[in-house]
């Protein structure tokens, strides 16, 4: 039998001093000064997640500040010299000046009426009495009301020092009477470390895999890993291999991870179904797989951006396959998928069929192609129209038969896989189509392109649509559009939102018909107004002396002129000043283009 019992490694080997305390020199140095300059506060607020050394580091304190040793005859005179009488009553659990209450479970104002009694008597045979309260924001209001007195005025022997890993619920008036301190989150290299230090105390090898895979469980909290170290050597002996730890934690191979983007890069839908059959049959939490995919992807980004592997947390090996593999993506890929596991991540955690929803998103990821700038594509779009009002014949390169079928008189025009950017916007009017039915019956090849290619540019003005029958623009409007870049009417555009909010405000019909409209120009007083279609100039001229008036109490108009013009776009649904997004969710109810690229497609847009 051992001469003294088992204890886990994190009780084993928690620090005893400053210098022992893991990745908080911010907050070490900062005690050390106060203690060397004799500058203590009364009461401290020590927060930050769970297992990162807030407790320890109060225990270190307190036993600092009554350590009978003088500080002249110490190695280092803000530290505990842990030889002195008062040093080994606390290690031992003896003392009788430090206390250490437990907020979880003396958390009614009864318990702290009971402190504020003890805090009357001083300490002795000891500098001063400290109280250590954890999980200081359980207590309830009440309770914390009581302590407030005795909290900004203690008397002079008393030190209070609290923990919590919820600073938000401790009270503003509580928060205002300590000095905070905030405990971060532990690097895995700093874990790393600590790990290899108590693997030579503790006589056990282990490869710098077992130790970062340790390291990472404990997700920056030192308690955490530690835990898990001991489970580790329980599980494993001695002798730590990554290999056999991994199986043993059931955790994800990160060789699983690869062979995910392997497939994704060789669209291997297959593949995945297999893989994901392998996930299933080994017994890995699905959960737990696709944030493990989600950190590797990121790793990939990492690389790809970086170049390197330095920001990654593995092995130099490791880093060295990541920064390799991470060439086979591009990074709008990589963000694409890390996109599908995010929403993935969500909706699985409420599936009833977890397994499906995981093949499904897999699949996707395989299926996805690189991403099309949809503008590009839109201007690519615009040239083939633009060739085709010309009446140029189109087909494509190398390919057997011709698009459009070319005339005896004209050599076809061979087109790339990938069309060249376009030339400016030319503001001549394109010559009209002939898109008459007698046209369509002549048989004659027309060189006509559908409605879908008249989107035009994505965040530019776009091209006017072809008329429909019965509203060709008269000569009347096309004088007016002219007209429109008159100087002046940009003053109107800009205050039309607010003049047909008002209009909405008393006439509701009116204001609605005035928002499908647009101020073109603005003429000795008058005022010319393009409207979308008869129906709109006919009710809107029976009003115009009604409206006319709500005009005069903003802007100066003496007169207003409604115009019938065809595809007349309103100021809320002008490119130029709508929000991207929303200009997408318009062109995909109206443009067959932008709905097929983003619902077969999977197009998305990257502002």
């Amino acid at each position: 039998m051992p001469d003294r019992p088992y204890l886990v490694t994190a009780r084993k080997h928690r620090p005893n001093t400053f210098g022992e305390v893991v990745a908080q020199d911010h907050i070490t140095e900062t005690l050390k000064n106060a203690l060397r300059l004799d500058r203590l506060a009364h009461a401290y607020l020590f927060s930050g997640p769970r297992g990162v050394g807030k407790t320890t580091v109060a225990r270190i304190l307190a036993k600092a500040i009554n350590c009978e040793t003088p500080p002249v005859k110490r190695d280092d005179p803000s530290e505990p010299c842990r030889t002195c009488r008062s040093c080994r009553d606390f290690e031992s659990g003896r003392s009788l000046t430090i206390f250490e209450i437990d907020a979880a479970s003396n958390n009614k104002v009864e318990d702290v009426r009971e402190l504020r009694e003890t805090v009357r008597f001083p300490p002795q045979g000891a500098k001063k009495k400290v109280y250590i309260v954890d999980e200081v924001h359980m207590l309830s209001n009440a309770a914390f009301n009581a302590l407030l007195k005795t909290l900004e005025e203690p008397p002079p022997y008393v030190l209070f020092i609290f923990a919590t890993t919820e600073p938000h619920k401790v009270l503003p008036t509580i928060l205002s009477r300590c000095q905070r301190f905030d405990f971060r989150r532990i690097p895995v290299d700093d874990i790393v470390g600590h790990l290899t230090d108590i693997c030579d105390r503790e006589k056990v090898t282990a490869d710098t895999e077992s130790l970062i895979l340790l390291a990472r469980k404990g997700d920056g909290a030192l308690r955490d890993a530690l835990s898990v170290f001991d489970q580790a050597v329980a599980l494993c002996g001695t002798e730590l291999r990554y290999a056999s730890l991994a199986e043993a934690l059931r955790v994800v191979d990160i060789d699983l991870f690869f062979s995910v983007t392997n497939h994704v890069a060789g669209r291997n839908v297959a593949g995945m179904l297999s893989l994901v059959e392998r996930i299933v049959r080994s017994g890995f939490d699905l959960q737990d797989f696709l944030v493990g995919l989600a950190e590797h992807l990121r790793n990939l980004l990492v690389a790809r951006a970086m170049k390197d592997g330095t920001l990654i947390e593995a092995a130099n090996a490791t880093q060295q396959r990541y920064v390799k593999e991470a060439g086979s993506f591009t990074e709008t890929v990589l963000i694409r998928l890390l996109m599908v596991v995010d929403e993935t991540e969500q909706s699985i955690a409420v599936s009833s069929h977890p397994r499906l929803t995981l093949e499904m998103a897999l699949i996707k990821m395989a299926g996805l192609s690189d991403a099309v700038n949809i503008q590009e594509a839109l201007r690519q779009l615009e040239r083939v129209e633009e060739l085709a009002q010309q009446g140029r014949p189109l087909r494509r390169a190398k390919s057997p038969a011709p698009a459009v079928e070319a005339s005896a008189a004209e050599e076809p025009l061979s087109l790339p896989d990938t069309l060249p950017s376009p030339a400016p916007r030319s503001t001549t009017p394109a010559p009209k189509r002939d898109t008459s039915p007698d046209t369509a019956r002549s048989g004659r090849s027309q060189p006509a392109l559908p409605d879908m290619f008249a989107g035009g540019d994505l965040f530019g003005p776009p091209a006017l649509p072809r008329s429909r029958p019965g509203t060709e623009p008269t000569a009347q409007s096309t004088t007016v559009v002219a007209a429109a870049q008159s100087e002046g009417v940009d003053s109107y555009v800009a205050l039309w939102p607010d003049i047909v909010r008002m209009l909405k405000e008393t006439k509701i019909q009116v204001g609605s018909m005035l928002g499908d409209s647009r101020p073109l120009s603005i003429e000795d007083g008058e005022l010319v107004i393009g409207v979308p279609n008869d129906l709109h100039h006919r009710t809107l001229n029976e009003v115009a002396d009604e409206v006319l008036v709500q005009f005069e109490t903003r802007v100066p108009v003496q007169r207003l002129r409604f115009v019938v013009q065809a595809g007349v776009v309103p100021i809320a649904q002008d490119p130029a000043t709508m929000d991207p997004r929303e200009y997408i969710k318009l062109q995909r109810k109206e443009n067959p283009v932008i709905r097929k690229l983003i619902d077969d497609f999977g197009a998305e847009l990257v502002w």
